[in-house]
């Protein structure tokens, strides 16, 4: 286990206070009064210079301490009284006096840097943990553009869907289109099947009443034996003339149908050119999905690009104005039932509203209703799904 850093600092500080006490005692010797009060005074100097009197003031008051013994011991041997004692002795204890005050003010000192290489250390450790938060910044900023990219690709891909869907409606219209001229074809021949069983029906009565003029004498038996004939005949001719009419039905009905696909054809075709919207057809109706962003201004008001796509909405409406419209308000999931309810239906009363104060929409041609987050057409979990659900539809009917 490695030691601390604070374990560090207190093995290098009994390793500074040991040398010097081996290079005090090594220079002891050589040492004077004068100059061990000196360096003393030096000592505590330097301590209070790195900051001893705020970290280390015991250890700076006692190096104090200490000095002001020697200094009153080197003025008590210049004292009338030194005379009776010895010089060297004196200055022995002097020294000692002033080296413990030289070792206690460079203690202070030591004390005194290290508070200041761990202030120090502190300050690296602060800027490490504002860098650090700087990386989960970037990191952060670095997800979120991840995410736009994501976005993109999920509307390229619902643009991919999309058009898949218009080409199979395409596909189906051709379809329909085929369909249509066979049951024309047959039609036809059903007509042409009809009119040469009529001429030889006709053609087979003429050479049965000839033949009866011939066989008229003949007896009575063979006479009812033909009145039979001709009743089951009768008969045969009627049931292929009532399968006839359900034929000439089944082809009316396909005709209305086929009359049906093309104007809701040609409505889908106009509602496509509509800015800013989605068209797709429904069950006898069309539908325009115009999304809330492209509509409203946030206080829910129809915003000037809103206008420009519902003045191109009225127009349309107007060029179909026999057919009943439906305006349907949609939100995402966010929110209380009740309040989502609310917003959906101020959203299609405001477009209602449009249509009929400024593009002349007859009223009674057009209702609304708020269905609130009932109906997604996305997930609600991402902000590209719940933008896709914040919706107004404007269901317009093409058939009865």
């Amino acid at each position: 286990m490695k030691p601390s850093f604070s374990r560090k600092m207190q093995i290098l500080f009994l390793l500074f206070m040991g040398s010097l006490l081996y290079s005090s005692s090594m220079t002891w010797a050589a040492t004077t009064p004068t100059m061990i009060i000196e360096e003393a005074k030096f000592a505590i100097d330097q301590a209070r210079r790195a900051g001893a009197d705020k970290v280390a003031l015991d250890d700076l008051m006692a190096a104090k301490s200490w000095l002001s013994q020697a200094e009153k011991e080197y003025e008590a041997k210049k004292g009338i009284l030194s005379r009776f004692t010895s010089s060297d002795a004196k200055d022995q204890e002097i020294i000692y006096l002033g080296t413990m005050a030289k070792l206690k003010a460079q203690t202070a000192e030591a004390k005194a840097q290290k508070s200041t290489t761990l202030t120090s250390l502190k300050d690296s450790r602060r800027e490490l943990a504002d860098y650090q938060n700087a990386i989960e910044a970037m990191k952060k900023k670095l997800a979120e553009v991840q995410s736009a990219r994501e976005l993109r690709a999920k509307t390229e891909e619902e643009r991919k869907i999309l058009e898949e869907v218009r080409r199979k409606t395409a596909e189906l219209e051709e379809q329909k289109k085929r369909e249509l001229q066979d049951a024309q074809k047959r039609s036809a021949e059903l007509e042409a099947l009809k009119q040469k069983e009529i001429q030889a029906s006709r053609l087979e009565e003429s050479t049965r009443l000839a033949q009866k003029e011939r066989e008229l004498a003949e007896a009575k038996v063979k006479a009812e034996q033909m009145a039979a004939q001709q009743a089951k005949e009768g008969a045969e001719l009627k049931a292929r003339e009532e399968r006839l009419a359900v034929e000439r039905e089944r082809l009316a009905a396909l005709q209305k149908k086929a009359e049906a696909l093309e104007k809701e054809k040609a409505m889908l075709g106009e509602a496509g050119k509509i800015p800013l919207a989605a068209v797709k057809p429904g069950d006898k109706e069309i539908v325009i999905t115009i999304l809330a962003i492209n509509l409203f201004t946030p206080a829910t008001e129809i915003s000037d690009s809103g206008k420009k796509v519902l003045d191109q909405v009225g127009g349309f409406l107007r060029k179909h104005s026999a057919q009943k419209v439906v305006v349907s308000g949609h939100t995402d999931s966010t929110g209380s039932e009740s309040t989502n309810r609310a917003v959906s239906e101020k959203r299609a009363n405001k477009v209602r509203e449009y249509l009929v104060a400024y593009q002349n929409v007859n009223p009674s041609q057009v209702t609304s209703e708020g269905l609130g987050p009932s109906q997604p057409v996305a997930q609600n979990a991402t902000e590209a799904g719940r933008a896709l659900n914040r919706r107004v539809e404007i269901a317009v009917q093409t058939g009865e």
